[in-house]
């Protein structure tokens, strides 16, 4: 399972204004209740130490446990992942252009301990010399191959393994595990993740077989759809059950490799499906897509506008952003039928 170094990038540049979707002690964990990782987690395996990790900028050693960890990400794969295993990092450096914490973090991180940084226009090293980290996580980090040098002086830096938006929500889990000196635990939280997504399946038996397309309305005149079986988000509303309509897969595809396909106004019919999910950047590109006649069709089926908060949840599966997103989902899926 992977998606694009291309398709992930742009949605983060949408995050921050400009393209789209097309183009991080102990801290708390969260509760069964809302389905995602739940209890109190041990300390780290001092025996687990030292540790060296191999990832695209070379190899890494970890000497002892980290007490004092900073998480780099364009998006919260690391911070979430750290956090699940009840690691508090003394900061954030986002660069995701939300300008701050994802809400399915409330109350998930102690912000009088872990300091929030808007690092949407890039991250200073000096900034993050100062806060005298033992180790960096930052395998999200759009744009490390630019950083790495600097960071890896400061403190031993965890990069992506081969393509930058490669890895897994359950490889983000395993490798910030492994830094942490928690690896025992990473198979409990993956274990618990997921059981979150089966028990939504199983709960909507009759989203089985269902179609469903998922866009961003971010310029005037085109709309991206995702159009990748790859994708992080088609995977994960398929493990539900729907299918990427076929109206959409494939289509527009180019030798990049992006998993989105960009749709002009004549071809806005073809997100028709049992589900159409879609965000928008603004009221009016929203007001310009359904005043369009072919969007009737649209509309006419499970129509689910959501924010871009929750677009970008489900391109980038996290631990804690899953639960997040199948509670958006929900509702859409009950009216399936």
């Amino acid at each position: 399972m992977s998606r694009s170094k291309l398709g992930r990038g742009m949605l983060v540049a949408v995050a921050a204004g400009a393209l789209a979707l097309g183009l991080v002690a102990c801290g708390d964990v969260q509760d069964s209740s809302s389905g995602s990782a739940a209890s109190a987690t041990p300390a780290a395996d001092a025996n687990a130490f030292p540790v060296s990790i191999t990832h695209k900028f070379g190899t890494t050693k970890i000497d002892k446990a980290p007490s004092r960890v900073v998480v780099i990400g364009s998006a919260s794969d690391d911070l979430d992942a750290a956090l699940a295993l009840g690691v508090t990092p003394v900061a954030y450096f986002d660069k995701s252009g939300l300008g701050a914490l994802p809400t399915y973090l409330d109350g998930k991180v102690d912000t009088t301990k872990t300091k929030y940084v808007d690092a949407t226009n890039g991250v200073n090293a000096e900034e993050v010399g100062a806060l005298a980290p033992d180790l960096i996580l930052a395998t999200s980090d759009y744009g490390l191959d630019q950083e790495y040098a600097n960071l890896s002086k400061i403190a031993p830096t965890i990069g992506y393994n081969d393509t930058w938006g490669a890895e897994t929500w359950q490889e983000h889990v395993q490798v910030a595990a492994k830094a942490l000196g928690k690896t025992a635990e990473a198979q409990r939280i993956i274990d618990t993740t997921q059981a979150t997504i089966d028990k939504t399946k199983a709960d909507y038996p009759k989203a089985a077989g269902k179609t469903f397309t998922a866009s961003v309305g971010n310029s005037p005149g085109k709309v991206f759809t995702l159009v990748s079986q790859q994708d992080f988000a088609v995977q994960l509303i398929q493990s539900l059950g729907l299918k990427l309509s076929p109206e959409v897969a494939g289509l527009g595809q180019n030798d990049s490799g992006s998993p989105t396909g960009s749709l002009s106004p004549e071809q806005y019919d073809k997100l028709s499906a049992d589900l159409v999910v879609i965000a928008f950047t603004s009221t009016d590109l929203q007001q310009a897509f359904e005043s369009n006649q072919l969007v009737a069709k649209v509309k006419s089926g499970n129509y689910l506008v959501v924010d871009m908060q929750t677009i970008s949840a489900l391109r980038y599966p996290t631990v804690y952003s899953i639960p997040f997103v199948m509670d958006k989902l929900k509702p859409a899926l009950a009216k399936l039928s």
